[in-house]
């Protein structure tokens, strides 16, 4: 069942990723996959909100369906062999989704610092400029599955990094708008990927029969 944002964004307020030093004691394996599913699902909330929210202020009515069809709402994660259904997900072994997770997550890193620019007005409830330290947090956590996994899954396959392009953050024309519209789109879309990833990894390792997505 779906938790609602301020109970995700509370509880992963108090989750720790191990560190490396002898100090700490270790992470059960379970939590890691928690923690990293928690993370996934309050960006994706994040997303989708901050997605509704430009949605609503900016496209006219008219607009937003024929722009989802577009190549507006073409998405850089659709070049890369990443699995588009939890079915497709289900194919792949751990280490695998572990790298699309990592690939999807890092191409974000670059433009999601120009988001909160975008809402001068604080349009999306002030936590849009906390979306970078957010994903590098959910980065941290992939990487630590990573570790946690590389002696014991084969490596997935090796693809080339990118990135997608920046936020227009001066908003002065429509094209800018159509621009930043298809980039919430596909920065919601791929958040869902890698929360259906995590969750798929999670629930076939401990069978847990009310993970649902």
């Amino acid at each position: 069942s779906w938790l609602s944002p301020l109970a995700i964004a509370v509880i992963t307020l108090g989750l720790q990723w191990p560190q490396q030093a002898a100090t700490f004691p270790a992470i059960p394996l379970s939590s890691l996959f928690t923690n990293a599913v928690l993370r996934a699902q309050h960006l994706h909330l994040l997303a989708a909100e901050t997605y509704k929210e430009f949605e609503r202020t900016y496209i006219p009515e008219e607009q937003r369906h024929t722009n989802k069809n577009s190549q507006v709402a073409f998405c850089y994660s659709e070049t890369i062999p990443a699995p588009m259904k939890k079915d497709d997900a289900q194919q792949k072994s751990d280490m695998e989704l572990l790298q699309f997770s990592l690939i999807l997550i890092q191409s974000w890193l670059t433009p999601v610092q120009y988001l909160s620019k975008m809402f001068t007005n604080n349009l999306v409830f002030g936590t849009s400029d906390r979306v970078y330290e957010k994903l590098k947090d959910l980065e941290e956590g992939i990487l630590a599955l990573m570790r946690e996994l590389q002696d014991r899954s084969p490596r997935g396959p090796q693809i080339l990094k990118a990135t997608y392009e920046k936020f227009d953050i001066h908003l002065r024309s429509e094209d800018a708008l159509l621009q930043n519209y298809g980039l919430l789109s596909c920065f919601k879309k791929d958040l869902h990927k890698v929360e259906t990833y995590l969750k798929v990894m999670k629930c076939r390792r401990y069978g847990e029969g009310n993970c649902t997505i």
